[in-house]
């Protein structure tokens, strides 16, 4: 693909007079008020939300994460790479050199004219963007200026063959270990993300919170047309009808949310279970 004639670089305008937040700046760890129940509703509320596109399994990451970011100026893209691999690492509490090679696994494209990029890479790859379940690419395109598409599998989560069964003609995976009502057998591995963003639709965005918000929606199979109500979180920001304030980068509950899905040390059958009791212990200590 031939980055200079398919990319747009006119978000530069858009954002380069916004203030952003560096780099090196700690993630927003701003403390949630209210008691432990209602925060335990609200966030068995927002899991549901978020996670609904999902099924079964919630996919995260289980390989590191490179980003490439095209339709960019070299300083806003540089600004971008070094602000995902710095959510990325804080999660999954990884320590990353930014500056070693890798092999580009996240792709952030930045164009005025998405449907022109579509058109051509779906010519020169027509299954990429496919609809495929749970083997392959997925897609969670959601109603905004943001198009995410997630390539994850289902796989052995603790490097035993997967147990199947067919269904309506199907085959599946069985979703517990035979012997065990805590471990599930499988995990949903995420391997690679493309998010494609419509520079047009970004009027009144900072760099900063762009950047958070394809962490967000990269790091996680979010959905993006998920309901929120008045949750605080960086989802916010292209939601509809537009909130009066967005937050400026990563909130307390977006933290959340991702500390709690990286850092189950194994894959629980009731992932959304224990995601959700983490969240409430992380939000609302006692």
């Amino acid at each position: 693909m031939d980055r200079r004639s398919l990319l747009s670089v006119g978000l530069f305008a858009v954002l380069c007079c916004s203030p952003v937040l560096a780099a090196s700046d700690p993630l927003e760890t701003v403390e949630v008020q209210g008691s432990r129940e209602a925060v335990r509703k609200q966030v068995e509320t927002f899991v549901s939300e978020v996670t609904r596109a999902d099924g079964e399994y919630i996919g995260r990451w289980d390989v590191a994460t490179c980003p490439l970011a095209a339709g960019l100026s070299d300083a806003q893209a540089d600004f971008l790479r070094h602000r995902l691999i710095e959510i990325a690492d804080r999660v999954r509490k990884h320590t990353t050199d930014p500056a070693k090679p890798c092999k580009p696994n996240l792709f952030i494209i930045v164009t005025e004219d998405p449907d022109q990029v579509l058109a051509e890479w779906k010519e020169r790859d027509p299954g990429m963007f496919r609809w495929k379940t749970r083997e392959g690419v997925s897609r969670y395109a959601g109603s905004g200026p943001v198009r995410v598409w997630h390539n994850a599998t289902e796989e052995p989560s603790d490097g035993d063959p997967v147990t199947t069964f067919n269904a309506r003609g199907r085959t599946m995976a069985r979703g517990k270990l035979v012997a065990s009502r805590i471990k599930a057998s499988v995990a949903e591995n995420i391997h690679a993300v493309v998010v494609l963003v419509d520079a047009r639709g970004t009027h009144g965005t900072t760099l900063a919170q762009l950047s958070d918000y394809i962490a967000m929606v990269s790091l996680a199979k979010i959905d993006l047309d998920a309901r929120l109500g008045g949750i605080d979180t960086i989802l916010q920001l292209f939601a509809e009808p537009r909130p009066a304030n967005i937050p400026p980068a990563l909130t307390a509950w977006d933290v959340a949310f991702l500390n709690g899905l990286y850092r189950i040390s194994y894959t629980p059958a009731h992932q959304h279970m224990d995601l959700r009791a983490r969240m409430v212990r992380q939000l609302a200590p006692r």
